[in-house]
């Protein structure tokens, strides 16, 4: 049998077809190869751009150690702290709420930023990490779960990406560097049941220096700018950007309570229906018919003195009244226990306290400030302590009191502040706490106090406010 030999023509075109898949089986290893070198390529880069590194910070006491406990990162439990001590990302830093007023702990970051605890503080470092192998990342995440921390945010980083958070229940807040920032943790006015059994948290966040943005638990986000401040809900939701600025006394128009749920703060009966903000207070215990009084009485807006105006003109004001041809003295006055607790507030931060009311005597019977320089038909009292809660209280007063000489009293009194008004007409009475004569460096407001004294008088006030900003 003989064998058929393939033509040259087909001898040609199988040896194309030989050598065409040999080089593309070369070219398919030399992609390979190039994509393999090319994904290692990337690989070893994404590494170097986002390999990170630890960083840590320096805790600072201010104060006696056992203020301030530790909890390592991988410890469940508090500990002691030591004054320098390393901090570590996942340590978390407590403050205790007997501390104090003012600054009780201080953390400086590697970076140089530093955060200032205040007693009853809680904040823990979920992430403190820049670039491995460049600067081209710095991340710093805190989670603060309670009372008050200050942020001053280093400007001018060396980093080309910053990012500064501050987690807070389920919202976050991002600091931008460069500027200084407060939050706030504490029991809003409508207490919220957890299923823990604890109380729900809102967060008062706000910008001395700088910006910043929330970003609620719904991803709504809200901007911040300087001097502006944002209340972030126990549910994690932002509300609206308002002025930083915060009235520390509540019930300053006196509109939440009726005159006897005022006078009910008299009385040793917690049955009874009272107002939870002023308390109506009197001595010495004369006979009923020697006695002053506390009343509300509808007015027009200070300084307006007509007895009749449009109702968005209306507000009510205070009064203190005695008559009937008194020859002794007598107090009838009202007080408020400053804070959620009634135990004071911590003022260290506020660089401005702006007290006012409007007052106005309708009668006095001793003239001026009377014999004694203190009996004054309206008069105003801070009471106060400068560092610490063991320091004694401190008392600033300021006696309002008609002139009818134009004549400094004739009698006064030493730390009682002196304002005369004209009889019948509304006067403003305002003055900063951080001015020199009164409270200039003092940390702590325990109580705030209005009231007459005297023999006869009538007098009142209105619009009381005490507004604090940073």
């Amino acid at each position: 049998m003989q064998s058929v030999e393939p033509s040259p023509a087909v001898r040609a075109a199988s040896h194309q077809r030989t050598l065409a898949l040999a080089w593309a089986t070369l070219l398919s290893f030399f992609l390979l190869f190039l994509g393999l070198v090319s994904w290692a390529a990337l690989a070893l880069y994404d590494v170097y751009q986002t390999a990170t590194r630890p960083e840590g910070g320096t805790l600072i006491v201010r104060g006696p150690v056992e203020w301030v406990a530790w909890r390592p990162v991988d410890r469940n439990l508090y500990q002691a702290a030591t004054n320098d001590q390393t901090l570590a990302e996942g340590d978390a830093i407590r403050t205790a709420t007997s501390a104090g007023y003012g600054q009780v702990a201080s953390i400086s970051l590697f970076e140089q930023s530093q955060l200032d605890l205040w007693a009853g503080a809680e904040v823990a470092f979920e992430t403190l990490q820049t670039s491995r192998w460049h600067s081209g990342t710095l991340v710093i995440a805190t989670r603060q779960r309670a009372g008050y921390v200050r942020y001053d945010i280093k400007a001018n980083q060396p980093y080309s990406h910053v990012s500064f958070t501050v987690r807070v229940g389920d919202a976050v807040v991002r600091l931008a560097p460069g500027g200084s920032y407060s939050l706030d943790l504490r029991q809003p006015g409508r207490v919220v049941e957890r299923l823990d059994g604890g109380n729900a948290l809102e967060a008062d966040v706000a910008v001395r220096t700088g910006s910043a943005v929330v970003v609620g638990a719904n991803g709504a986000t809200v901007e911040i700018r300087e001097r502006q401040r944002v209340l972030i809900d126990p549910a994690g939701l932002p509300g609206l950007t308002v002025p930083a600025r915060w009235d520390l006394i509540h019930d300053g128009g006196f509109s939440q309570y009726s005159e006897l749920e005022y006078n009910n703060t008299t009385l040793k009966d917690p049955t009874i229906v009272q107002s939870q903000y002023w308390k109506v207070y009197s001595g010495p215990d004369l006979p009923a018919e020697n006695r002053g009084f506390f009343g509300l009485v509808g007015i027009c807006r200070p300084p307006i003195v007509a007895a009749s105006c449009p109702m968005a003109n209306r507000r009510t004001a205070a009064m203190f009244s005695r008559g009937s041809g008194q020859t002794s003295s007598f107090t009838v006055g009202i007080k408020q226990e400053l804070g959620s607790d009634g135990a004071g507030i911590d003022i260290s931060e506020y660089r401005s306290l702006k007290f006012t009311l409007w007052a106005r005597v309708l009668r006095q019977s001793l003239k001026d400030a009377g014999d004694r320089g203190s009996e004054c038909p309206v008069t105003i009292r801070l009471v106060a302590k400068r560092n610490s809660p063991a320091d004694p209280e401190e008392q600033r007063d300021v006696c309002v009191y008609v002139d009818a000489d134009k004549t400094p009293p004739t009698v006064t009194e030493a730390g009682i502040t002196y304002n005369s008004v004209n009889a019948a007409e509304w006067t403003e009475v305002s003055f900063d706490l951080r001015a020199a004569q009164w409270l200039p460096d003092y940390r702590y407001l325990r109580r705030i106090q209005i009231f007459a004294q005297g023999h006869d008088y009538e007098s009142r006030v209105a619009e009381v406010s005490l507004v604090g900003e940073q």
